[in-house]
């Protein structure tokens, strides 16, 4: 078996924000709508992959632990980068920002640097997961597998569904091998496994990527486009595949499993993540399931699954490509983007209220009520 090999953007010594910086997929997930209660405490999630930079600054706090299942590669580090870019994903907490930024990761290798390895290897890493047990008396809840191959094998199939049954949500990526097409199945396992969740991509526009497997088991899609997230040597990378869009859902079950444990004091079990998923997931393909998108992109926003861009000086703006206009023209003061405020909170599925001016000195000028 092997990555599900991405397409390589472009290879940064910086990000795009002096801030820490949540980089757009994380963004169309709406993740930070889940911050403000969890941003993954108490949750580990295994990537079974080529390893982890442990050295990078914004992934080094959340490692709690790893092994290597490569012979020939001893130490869980990560000489390839496919691995890195993918917990960046789940769990950056640094310059950038994860979809979980405060979940904890386990380090599977089962990969070499060249991407590439055995069933039986991954079938002990995957093992090795669902059996771990931390200092503190943690367990894994969520794996992920941005691998695959086109043939199933039955001693992996086997362990998975153990992992499954022992309550872990396994969180697969598609494949890349797609045309686009709804009408040709293209099948990669684990993927395509029925215990396992399987991730397509789209672009950043939410339109389906044009490698993206189509068949009957797709779950849902996440971002997978030029996916800006951690890399080797301190660097960071953009990268596509369905590789990328499986670690967006992971970091999402991932908030799911903190969140459902504070307020049940116990952990959700894979079939309700996978219902959850399909429940919440926006339609973007046919109605209901289609074997492009699945059940559709999940996001924490039900109105989300927009890609909005806003024009300066000019009344037309952009929703997922398509021309929109507003009644007022945004503009530029003190570097600063000005826009009406009823306008974009309509935009946004808000509502707002302006608040008369009176005497009471905290409101002599006026104000506005905005509620989301």
């Amino acid at each position: 078996m092997w990555i599900i090999k991405p397409e390589i953007g472009g290879i940064y010594d910086h990000t795009l924000s002096d801030n820490p910086w949540a980089p757009p997929g994380v963004s169309l997930m709406a993740a930070r709508r889940m911050w403000s209660t969890t941003r993954g405490e108490g949750v580990v999630v295994a990537i079974i992959d080529t390893g982890v930079d442990y050295h990078h600054p914004d992934l080094a706090q959340n490692i709690v632990d790893g092994r290597s299942f490569i012979s020939s590669e001893k130490d869980y580090m990560d000489y390839n980068g496919h691995g890195t870019h993918v917990a960046g994903t789940i769990a950056a907490n640094g310059k950038i920002l994860g979809v979980a930024p405060l979940t904890r990761i386990l380090v599977v290798k089962v990969l070499n640097k060249n991407g590439q390895g055995t069933y039986s290897d991954i079938t002990q890493g995957i093992s090795w997961a669902r059996q771990w047990v931390g200092t503190n008396g943690e367990r894994v809840n969520v794996i992920n597998m941005s691998l695959g191959g086109p043939l199933p094998n039955k001693t992996m199939h086997r362990e998975l569904i153990r992992a499954v049954q022992d309550g872990i949500t396994v969180v697969c990526a598609a494949g890349n091998f797609g045309d686009g097409k709804e009408a040709t199945q293209e099948v990669s396992y684990p993927a395509y496994f029925p215990e396992c969740l399987a991730v397509g991509a789209v672009e950043l526009n939410t339109r389906v990527a044009s490698f993206s497997n189509s068949n009957d088991r797709i779950d849902v899609v996440a971002p997978g486009v030029k996916t800006y997230s951690t890399y080797l040597e301190n660097k960071y990378v953009e990268l596509s595949g369905t590789s990328m869009a499986s670690p967006h859902i992971a970091g999402a079950v991932a908030l799911i499993y903190s969140r459902y444990y504070q307020r049940f004091r116990k952990y959700p079990t894979p079939e309700y993540i996978k219902e959850h998923l399909h429940y919440q997931a926006i339609d973007l393909g046919k109605i209901g399931f289609d074997q492009l998108y699945g059940y559709g992109l999940f996001s924490f926003n039900i109105d989300g699954g927009k890609s909005i861009r806003l024009i300066m000086n000019s009344h037309k703006y952009l929703v997922n490509g398509k021309d929109y206009y507003l009644q007022k023209e945004p503009f530029w003061y003190n570097d600063s983007a000005c826009v009406s405020i009823e306008e974009i909170s309509d935009l946004l599925s808000c509502d707002s209220n302006p608040v008369p001016a009176d005497d009471n000195p905290p409101n002599s000028n006026g104000g506005m009520d905005i509620w989301s």
